[in-house]
């Protein structure tokens, strides 16, 4: 954050409620660090991921399946199917998949204008295969996680 923020400043982009933006997000992740640190490590995760969240689908709806922006959505899956297993990165991945298939139906409908406009291939093939997607990768990932753990807990 601090290299980007840097960035901005040397190319004269920089704008005051980007850096105030900045030291909101840096306090809030520096309070899960702290929850973590006080052996809440699982409501860090779970705050950690709800934040993502917000963030992302934020960005999904505002500019549609036309924008990378879904594909953030790996992110937290991974962190919920590392630190909380694989039901909880199933679960995640779930939900993730819902935003997706609601996001595209709704602007097929013409329930809302993302900025990005609405293509019959996001609901057709940007949907499904987020789906396919979330889910494969919350079952790896989650899978491989259980079975190095157990692989420590057994060598140890």
């Amino acid at each position: 954050m601090v290299i980007l923020i840097l960035t901005w400043l040397i190319s004269g982009d920089l704008e005051g409620a980007t850096v105030v933006a900045a030291l909101v997000v840096t306090a809030v992740l520096a309070g899960f660090i702290w929850l973590a640190r006080q052996g809440r490590s699982k409501l860090a995760i779970w705050l950690l991921i709800g934040l993502l969240f917000l963030l992302i689908t934020a960005d999904t709806i505002g500019y549609g399946l036309g924008s990378p922006a879904a594909a953030a959505y790996f992110i937290p899956i991974i962190l919920a199917a590392c630190g909380l297993g694989v039901a909880a990165g199933l679960g995640i991945a779930a939900l993730a998949s819902a935003l997706v298939w609601g996001t595209a139906v709704a602007a097929q409908a013409g329930r809302y204008t993302p900025e990005i406009p609405f293509d019959l291939w996001h609901l057709t093939f940007s949907a499904p295969l987020f789906m396919v997607l979330f889910g494969l990768l919350a079952l790896v990932v989650g899978l491989w996680t259980r079975y190095w753990v157990g692989m420590v807990a057994t060598n140890v």
